[in-house]
């Protein structure tokens, strides 16, 4: 068996190698037309009306596309980002140079502004981002601009092409390391990407008309007719006149009749359903519109009374934004990888990311174990608010033994119905903390002791009292902050209650 490449050529495709070519190249499409130099753009109302992408930009002057835009864009823009080292595996190590320069950079740039200029791909196909890089001990970029779609191109192979003046027919190539290019279902046969503003134009042109021949009719029918009434006879002059006084009254719609002067004012009855028309023309356009950037309608226009519908339908606008989230983060990364290849040879790129809101419980969570841990305590307040839910939901349940023996403290000193004495705090102490706790902390104060006798200033000391802890395991340290603590707590209990 063979493969043909041209009328003179075969080659035999028991030989492996041919694997490694492309059968189907554009150039030998039969619908390729190789003399523009360059991939046509294959939008249908770009060709058709033979202007550039720079058309779709005004309709976004149209206030219900621009808010459909808002929503799109916001979905993205409001969401929070995080930056984080790879995985373990694959061939390239993660590494902590590339990370501490990708935080740098991303500190400095204007990561909104970027991010925007990256959205910009869904509303025109593609959105072409140039970086500018700056050397100094690191290559690191200085600016990331996007730069008008229109201004750019494809080749036969699908290579981004700038269309210069110096270079109006071809275009010439960009350089590596340049442009990041975001794009909206771009494909082989379409690179330029799927324009969400493309699905818009007819709306919004039918919506315009129906806006102007809703105004004329508004001005035509929106008041009464009037009617002048003359003799039958009169002549032409009087009849001019009256007209011209009833011109002075409004600017259009008025009739002049043979008949006794007087001036008569008509309505028309159907002229409320006539108005009708141009108004669904008008909400059918911007339902379009919704459907095309949004995927539903219920976000802008509403569905009251079904509620169901609704959640449905924002569901559909979360999923386009989780889409949006997937092609920024690919940007991004690959503008992660240059800064790694360009600095530090053979290194993992950082990856970026946005925090799902999972993400975010899960993360608040763990601070609350901490400060938890260490002793904060949160009322229900804050539980109802951080976490959403109702405060006859749940309880909080008293403290540990051992953790936090302050208020479990107080309770057993309250139910003795005696004054504290020395001898009842240190029974509470010793029955809160356990003996392991008290011998290790007994233990360590005795050196500490010994190294204040041994000390001839306060400032010798510190500073030998500093080399003293940093050998102490860290959980009879935490163990001797417990009892101190509690001493304090109860001390200070002991002095209110007696009045010292």
């Amino acid at each position: 068996m063979k493969l043909w490449i041209n009328e003179n050529k075969f080659i035999d495709l028991n030989d492996k190698e041919v694997l490694t070519l492309e059968q189907a190249p554009r150039t030998r499409s039969i619908d390729w037309m190789g003399y523009y130099g360059y991939l046509p753009d294959p939008d249908l109302i770009l060709n058709k009306l033979g202007q550039d992408m720079s058309i779709y930009r005004q309709l976004l002057s149209d206030a219900h596309v621009w808010s459909c835009y808002e929503s799109r864009t916001a979905g993205t823009l409001s969401q929070k980002w995080k930056i984080d080292l790879p995985a373990e595996g694959g061939y390239a190590r993660p590494n902590k140079q590339a990370y501490d320069l990708v935080q740098q950079v991303m500190k400095r740039l204007d990561v909104r502004q970027i991010t925007e200029d990256m959205l910009q791909a869904i509303f025109f196909g593609m959105s072409p981002i140039e970086v500018m890089w700056q050397k100094s001990s690191v290559w690191l970029p200085g600016r990331v601009e996007g730069k008008p779609p229109e201004w750019f191109r494809f080749s036969e192979s699908n290579n981004l092409r700038f269309m210069s003046c110096d270079n109006m027919i071809t275009g010439e190539p960009v350089g590596e390391y340049k442009f990041l290019l975001p794009r909206h279902h771009a494909s082989y046969q379409n690179p330029y990407g799927e324009r969400v503003l493309s699905r818009c134009f007819w709306p919004i042109a039918f919506k315009k008309g129906g806006f102007k021949f809703w105004a004329i009719f508004t001005e035509k029918y929106g008041m009464p007719h009037l009617v002048g009434k003359v003799p039958r006879g009169t002549g032409e002059t009087e009849r001019a006149a009256l007209l011209s006084r009833l011109v002075s009254m409004v600017q259009d719609a008025v009739a002049v009749i043979n008949d006794d002067e007087s001036i008569d004012m008509n309505e028309s009855p159907s002229k409320a359903s006539s108005a009708a028309i141009y108004e669904k023309l008008i909400e059918a356009g911007n339902k379009e519109c919704s459907k095309a950037i949004l995927g539903q309608t219920g976000t802008t226009e509403g569905t009251p009374g079904r509620l169901g519908n609704d959640t449905s339908m924002m569901e559909v606008r979360q999923d386009l934004i989780d889409g949006d989230k997937q092609m920024v983060c690919s940007t991004y990364n690959q503008l992660f990888a240059w800064i790694a290849e360009l600095n530090v040879a053979g290194a993992a790129a950082p990856d970026f990311s946005y925090i799902e809101k999972e993400d975010v419980q899960k993360d608040r969570a763990e601070r609350d174990k901490t400060l938890s841990d260490q002793g904060v305590k949160f009322t229900k307040k804050y539980y109802s608010r951080t976490y959403n839910l109702e405060e006859d939901d749940f309880d909080l349940s008293p403290s540990k033994p051992g953790t936090d023996a302050g208020p479990e403290a107080a309770h057993e000193f309250a139910d003795t119905g005696e004054d504290p004495t020395p001898d009842i705090l240190a029974d509470i102490i010793t029955n809160r903390m356990g003996e392991h706790s008290m011998a290790a902390s007994d233990a360590i104060m005795a050196a500490v002791k010994r190294l204040l006798d041994k000390s001839g200033t306060l400032e010798e000391f510190r500073d030998s009292l500093l080399d003293l802890y940093g050998g102490i395991d860290p959980s009879d340290l935490g163990a001797i902050m417990e009892r101190a603590m509690l001493i304090a707590d109860l001390s200070g209990r002991y002095e209110v209650k007696n009045g010292s």
